[in-house]
């Protein structure tokens, strides 16, 4: 299988990569806490997943994954769809007091500057497409990713996409979340010796967010239920539902970076 990974690329491979089909991929993701039985890289290892396997599939190149993420402290309401009672509590993504270990996060000022330099970096290489292959969800990540996106699109040669690793199977799929069935199973199969299902609790103690920093994605949007439990169990998760959520990733995005290159030819022109 030929080489998609930039630092393991030499100059002749990258610039003949670069004139075959002219797309560039960074995966981006923070070092965060994803219950006891994940590693904390799990969000940018999944977006790595994806963009090497995009770029196997249709081409280009892989940049070295970016590990750095952005997180906002949580509301009150957020708290209380997450469990908590405490008036007052301070919250920052998903560094609940329970847990034994801190997240990575960078605020997130810092974060769009260090994305910037790496987007300007990879721009000033002269490829004509930036893919930023990210793997975290929160709202200061997709804003900054997505501004950051729209700003180099229209002021720099390059067009840059922003793009999640992780997407829906289907329309109704509700198993989204966060290091619940869905992200344990697309480590299971990246990684699967990362993963450690015994560091949970027996089948019959309900994961409670507050106490596990675990949930879902409907528990984000105020639609948990009443007792604040993950019912999107990480121990059911299987390294064939994580093979599916990787491909299904995989395919989305390389069905967007196919349209969005058919459309570069008539715009390189209209750049500064």
């Amino acid at each position: 299988m030929r080489t998609v990974q930039y630092e393991l690329m030499r100059p002749g491979e990258l610039l003949a990569e670069k004139e075959r089909f002219s797309v560039a991929y960074l995966p981006v993701g923070p070092l965060e806490w994803h219950g006891p039985h994940m590693p904390f890289g799990t969000d940018p290892l999944d977006a790595q997943a994806v963009a090497r396997g995009v770029a196997q599939k249709i081409g280009g190149v892989v940049f070295p994954t970016l590990y750095c993420g952005t997180e906002r402290a949580r509301t009150p309401q957020e708290l209380q769809c997450m469990g908590f009672e405490e008036e007052d509590l301070y919250v920052v993504g998903m560094d609940v007091p329970a847990n034994p270990v801190k997240s990575c996060y960078f605020p997130e000022e810092a974060f769009g500057m260090i994305l910037r330099e790496y987007l300007l970096q990879i721009v000033e290489q002269g490829f004509r497409l930036v893919v930023i292959v990210n793997g975290h969800g929160a709202s200061g990540q997709l804003a900054t990713g997505e501004r950051l996106a729209r700003e180099f699109t229209h002021n720099t040669p390059a067009t840059v996409l922003f793009t999640r690793a992780m997407q829906k199977l289907e329309e109704g799929d509700q198993r989204l979340g966060h290091a619940n069935i869905s992200e344990t199973a697309m480590q299971m199969y990246i990684s699967g010796d990362s993963v450690d299902l015994s560091q949970l609790p027996p089948r019959e103690v309900p994961l409670k967010t507050c106490d596990w920093g675990i949930a879902d994605a409907l528990e984000f949007q105020g639609l948990g239920n009443a007792a604040h439990t993950v019912e999107q169990d990480p121990r059911d998760a299987t390294a064939q539902l994580g093979r599916r959520y990787v491909e299904n990733g995989v395919q989305r995005i390389s069905d967007q970076v196919l349209a969005a290159y058919a459309e570069l030819e008539p715009r390189q022109g209209t750049k500064a």
